[in-house]
């Protein structure tokens, strides 16, 4: 297994996720925070910065940094945006590879009745 220490290995490990889109739905999330957490490290690693450093700049622990990179945990939000913010990039970094790939994600078919009706929400507001 490899480690990704490096960019390429990284992009590697991104592209082999990329390949295991949309098995399940379930199987999609955990991609998806594999993906951003990859795409963390990448962008720490460019910037030639420690796990610690950027965990103080988002008053985590770097544990936690470490579990993020690791995919082990997905990051909040609020994180996200102030990682955004710290790194200066646009908020799709995190799942450009995803966006790149045009991959979509498995939905229920509207003839199921499982659709969003928007119609019918619009009336009761």
């Amino acid at each position: 297994m490899k480690k990704n220490n490096t960019i390429e290995e990284i992009n590697t490990s991104i592209n082999n996720l990329l390949e295991e889109w949309n098995i399940s739905k379930e199987h999609n999330d955990k991609v998806v925070t594999h993906i951003i957490g990859l795409q963390l490290k990448k962008i720490r690693l460019i910037n030639k910065m420690t796990q610690t450093r950027v965990a103080k700049s988002i008053f985590v622990t770097f544990q936690q940094i470490q579990k993020y990179e690791k995919g082990q945990n997905l990051i909040n939000p609020i994180n996200l945006l102030a990682l955004t913010d710290y790194f200066n990039v646009s908020f799709d970094y995190w799942v450009k590879p995803i966006l790149d790939k045009d991959l979509t994600l498995l939905t229920k078919r509207r003839e199921n009745g499982y659709y969003y009706n928007r119609a019918w929400s619009q009336d009761r507001v």
